[in-house]
Order: structure tokens, then sequence, then C-alpha cells
């Protein structure tokens, strides 16, 4: 039985949820992984339903999706967490489960409305496309390569949205540490491998071509996230702290992507985080 301040946290963690899945999305899953860590499988799943229910009532389709959508990557990824998996198995069921749902949702959608895929996909990142094609950088973008790298697109935003919502966490320290240790099993870089190799084979707008690309950018976000838990075991080290902590995670995030995702390639055969500190190295240096 909830008491009044349970009853108050509850209400305010399922309207923002509902709020920030159409206002920004990624913040979203901050209260959606609130509401499940706080209240159970129960009382989340029956939220999610509920608001989702009443959004598709009053035709509002689309936010419905997109709400349903994160309370089943969090909901998913807490059953699998619960159930003691690693980070990795666990994010990767969970995404698995949430393209499943999200492709079912959308193909059902298509199919009552008797719409084309193709040409629903196209009418509605056109208007994005207008205002992106305004920028000088993404002059000659057009819906099509859009749609050719959707897959790849929606895999990236799931990570990172599930990512964000690690952040909340029923074990604080232990949490983190997990995060800090997260590393991709060894069969992943030959996807990458893989990828990079079909990426070169001159075949535009061909199946190979929309393989490899797309394999290749998946796997290189994959391993963006291993950089960064090899470059924040870095800051640790060194005990970079504050703003200088907050300008070299900010650089990361929006100017120094390809840089971490090479670190974290590396990573598989240096193993950065298994050598020693830089005061180790300095007192041994000092007496010998």
């Amino acid at each position: 039985m909830m008491n009044k301040d349970s009853f108050k946290r509850l209400a305010l963690s399922s309207v923002l949820g509902l709020v920030l899945s159409y206002t920004f999305v990624v913040l979203a899953v901050l209260p959606i992984r609130y509401l499940r860590l706080q209240f159970g499988r129960s009382v989340f799943w029956t939220v999610a339903l509920m608001g989702s229910g009443s959004l598709l009532l009053f035709g509002f389709w689309q936010w419905a999706g997109v709400y349903l959508t994160l309370c089943l990557l969090i909901g998913s990824y807490r059953e699998l967490e619960e159930k003691k998996l690693s980070l990795f198995t666990s994010s990767l069921l969970a995404i698995s489960i949430t393209l499943t749902g999200a492709m079912t949702l959308f193909f059902s959608f298509l199919k009552i409305t008797k719409n084309d895929w193709q040409s629903f996909l196209l009418l509605k990142t056109k208007p994005l496309m207008d205002q992106f094609q305004q920028l000088p950088r993404f002059q000659g973008l057009s819906s099509e390569t859009v749609i050719w790298y959707l897959p790849s697109g929606l895999i990236i935003t799931l990570m990172m949205i599930l990512f964000i919502s690690l952040t909340i966490s029923p074990t604080g320290k232990a949490q983190r540490k997990t995060l800090l240790r997260f590393k991709l099993p060894d069969f992943l870089i030959w996807a990458f491998i893989f990828g990079l190799g079909l990426a070169f084979i001159p075949a535009q707008q061909s199946l190979i071509s929309f393989v490899g690309f797309n394999l290749l950018i998946i796997t290189l976000a994959a391993y963006f996230f291993q950089g960064l838990a090899v470059f924040v075991c870095f800051l640790d080290r060194f005990e970079i702290h504050g703003f200088w902590r907050l300008l070299a995670l900010f650089l990361i995030f929006f100017q120094m992507f390809l840089f971490v995702c090479g670190l974290g390639i590396l990573d598989y055969w240096f193993d950065f985080r298994s050598q020693p500190t830089h005061r180790k190295i300095k007192h041994k240096t000092f007496h010998s």
C-alpha cells in the first residue's frame, strides 16, 4: 500500500516520462527508469500501458509509439539486469526486443492505414531534410540517404538512451564500476573488420553497401562506449575532476567521437585498463 509521498512520486515520474517522450526524448528515460526501479514491474507496466493507451485514445499515435518503445527498452533491460546478466548481454537483448516491438508496431500501423513504408518515411523525413540542407555541412543530404542508414541510426539511438538511463541505478557505485569495466566480446572486432571491408566495396545503393555501412556504424558506436570507459578510467587515474573533467567529456561527445572509437578498438589489443597507473610508474622510476 502506497502512502501519500509514494503516490506523489509515482504521479510525478509518470507525467515526466510522458511529457519528455514528446519533447526531450532522450531525457524521458530518466523518470521512466526511476519509475521501474522504485515501483516494480507491475506498477511500471500498468503505467506504461495506460499512458500509451491514453495517447492513442486522443489520436497521438506517434507520441504513444515513442513512449511505449522507451518503456519497452527500459523495462526489458531491467528484467535482464535483475537476472544478473552481463551489461553487454542485457543491452543487446533489450535493444533487440525493443527493435522487434517497435517494428511490429510500425508495420501494424502501416497495415491499418494502408501506407507504404518507404513513401511514409520519405514523407516524414522530407521537412527535416529541408532544414538540414540549409546548413553547409549537410548540403546534398537526401531523405533516401537517411532511410538507407535508418537501421544503424535507430540502434545507436537506443544504445545512447540506454546508456543515459544507467545513470540511475539501484547499486550506485557498483553500477559505475560495471560501466568503467565495460568491454565488448572479442568476436565483435571481427564484425567491425567485416563491416569495414564491405564498406569499401564499390557497390552504391546495393545490399552489400547497406549491410557494410550499417554494420560498420553500429560497431563503431559500440566501441565508442568501450573507449569512453577507457577514457574515464584515465581521468580517474590522473585525478582530473571538476571543470576540466566536464570539458573533456564535452569534447568527447561532440568533437572526438572517432578518437574515442579508436581508443575502444585499440583496447581490444592493449587492454589499457590493466596497465599500471601513472603514479606507480613514477614511483618506480624515482627509486630506480
